[in-house]
């Protein structure tokens, strides 16, 4: 893994062993401009990651000690369809316990981001680590469902090993509509009834920043994991060297097909529909279950919160309430936020980078 420009930041080691000053190396990184959501990110092998999920990398890359091609690794770029891809893996991975019919399905109490642990933070990665009593959490039960909005590049070696690493699905979504995804997201966490009772200050963007402002910054790659176009290219990469490891999924042909790509997805992970799940209508339950409509219906999802902790001290970082993980959903929202001029320069940007990779976001329909 080789820095990439304008990054000297030290590479991996083989092994995935980290220097014992590594929390001092992260000290001492660039530091980028507050961004949507995480408003302290640092650049780091080209990206732009949030401290947070950098100072976990060592404890992340742990919970890879040993092989677990079993393992299946939901990844996506934030504001990507991350809720949604979680509902349906989770869904599709757990039917032989939870049935998509049962009334008392975890889905219809719990937030899809309680059920599929996070990589990237402490209190997820605790969450899939063995109990005091040596045993092992729900979460960690065979196989592993993780979450990550990591670059392929930072992941654990152990992780993406060919033939003998963990299975990865990644969603990949047209950058325009994750901006103006990203953009909602950001004004609706910070002026949260959650937000507002802890005293937070605002973010730029809630605090009167123009999208015009955070465009700027997008289409300069200053985002949380950005630049998005780089992490698509790894994860796109990466599924043509190893099609048997990565999946790499579209979120508007999901949600043009979403049967075939639920089945698509079920036979990755290893878990395939039968004809007689098929016939019962299995398919279609787990998508009704996962559904945008059904899921932000759900009281949990009115009036829930999803609080965001460091496991070893119990300290609340942050706290989204769930039902801003539910807004649109939809292919071309952007159209109602961009000039024809913003969405071109922004194509133009994404696809020069993407130059030679053979992957293309399909920007045909840009002025209509």
């Amino acid at each position: 893994m080789e820095s990439k420009k304008g990054d000297e930041s030290p590479a991996l080691p083989h092994d995935d062993v980290f220097p014992a000053n590594f929390a001092e190396i992260v000290a001492s990184l660039p530091r980028g401009p507050p961004c949507s959501i995480f408003p302290n990110v640092r650049l780091y092998r080209g990206f732009w990651v949030p401290t947070g999920f950098l100072l976990n990398l060592p404890r992340a890359h742990a919970l890879f000690e040993e092989r677990r091609p079993a393992d299946i690794l939901l990844a996506s770029f934030p504001k990507s369809g991350t809720t949604w891809l979680k509902a349906l893996a989770f869904a599709t991975a757990r039917r032989s316990v939870h049935s998509p019919l049962d009334a008392a399905h975890p889905l219809l109490s719990t937030n899809s981001h309680e059920c599929v642990a996070f990589l990237d933070t402490l209190r997820w990665s605790s969450s899939v680590e063995s109990d005091d009593d040596g045993g092992t959490t729900a979460a960690a039960a065979a196989p592993r469902l993780l979450g990550t909005h990591m670059p392929y590049s930072l992941l654990p070696r152990r992780a993406t090993a060919d033939g003998g690493g963990c299975r990865i699905v990644y969603i990949a979504r047209d950058p325009k509509d994750t901006l103006v995804s990203t953009w909602h997201f950001d004004v609706s966490l910070r002026t949260s009834s959650a937000a507002v009772e802890r005293g937070e200050r605002p973010t730029a963007a809630a605090a009167g920043a123009t999208f015009e402002e955070v465009f700027e910054l997008y289409c300069q790659g200053h985002c949380g994991l950005g630049p998005q176009w780089e992490h698509v290219r790894e994860y796109w990469e990466a599924s043509k060297r190893t099609p048997g490891s990565v999946l790499f999924l579209r979120y508007e042909e999901m949600l043009q097909d979403p049967v075939g790509n639920l089945k698509k997805m079920a036979e990755f992970m290893g878990c395939p529909f039968s004809a007689a799940e098929e016939d019962a209508g299995v398919v279609r339950a787990i998508l009704e279950l996962c559904s945008l409509d059904k899921q932000r219906s759900l009281a949990v999802n009115k009036t829930g919160a999803y609080a965001y902790v460091n496991a070893r001290e119990g300290l609340v970082t942050q706290v989204v309430d769930n039902k801003h993980f539910f807004r649109k959903g939809i292919m071309g929202d952007w159209r109602n936020h961009m000039s024809p001029e913003m969405a071109a320069r922004l194509d133009g940007i994404v696809e020069e980078a993407l130059k030679g990779s053979g992957f293309t976001f399909g920007y045909t329909n840009t002025n209509n």
